[in-house]
């Protein structure tokens, strides 16, 4: 089994602003985004509001904080696989805070969702992007078991947000009390992802522009 795991937004999460933002900063939120440069990335931020306590997983301006307990955990079932960039915390009063925070990120991302076993919708292309299936854990989301086998936390090369996770993981994290995150449950079916039954109109478009 496999879950898709998406920010939770709600009151309960503090709110940031940077205070060494890049002009070319990269902003992701909490997805895959192949190799993430440091120099594209700040390093500290200031709270705006005034919370107590922090989750293990919270929303930054375009972008994602995570706990060292979060680290720990992902680093047992995929050590040096993903980037966890150090960033500093200040409380509202300028109190630095303790507890060591990341900006994270997955570089893991493959064609796995079989499009044409679930609920996708195609949003059109234009000269310059082509089509796109349009994924929401809303809807049905079905992952060929071959293709996410052995995986613990991925992406999809064709969606732009939220991240998937093993159901070990997903355990792992309730049993930890790893907070706060939305999870979608995702079925699998034991058949292979191949690029002409899942992505046809990217494979057209490209084949269209080939000379572009």
């Amino acid at each position: 089994m496999a879950y898709w795991i998406e920010l939770a937004y709600s009151n309960r999460e503090p709110r940031f602003e940077f205070l060494d933002g890049p002009e070319n900063m990269y902003m992701y939120g909490l997805s895959a985004y192949r190799t993430a440069p440091v120099e594209r990335l700040p390093t500290q931020a200031r709270e705006t509001s005034k919370k107590k306590v922090y989750p293990d997983i919270f929303a930054m301006p375009g972008l994602n904080a995570v706990s060292e307990r979060f680290k720990t955990l992902v680093e047992s079932f995929e050590p040096g696989v993903h980037q966890f960039f150090p960033l500093t915390l200040y409380r509202k009063d300028g109190e630095l805070v303790e507890d060591r925070y990341y900006i994270f990120n997955c570089p893991i991302s493959f064609g796995c969702v079989l499009t044409n076993r679930s609920e996708v919708i195609w949003v059109e292309g234009t000269e310059l992007y082509p089509p796109r299936p349009d994924l929401s854990p809303a809807r049905k989301t079905v992952f060929s078991k071959p293709a996410i086998d052995g995986r613990h936390l991925w992406g999809e090369s064709f969606r732009m947000t939220g991240l998937f996770i093993s159901d070990e993981l997903h355990k792992a994290m309730k049993r930890e009390k790893i907070k706060y995150f939305t999870a979608e449950y995702c079925e699998e079916l034991d058949e292979p992802w191949t690029p002409e039954d899942n992505i046809q109109p990217i494979l057209d478009w490209e084949k269209a522009h080939s000379g572009n």
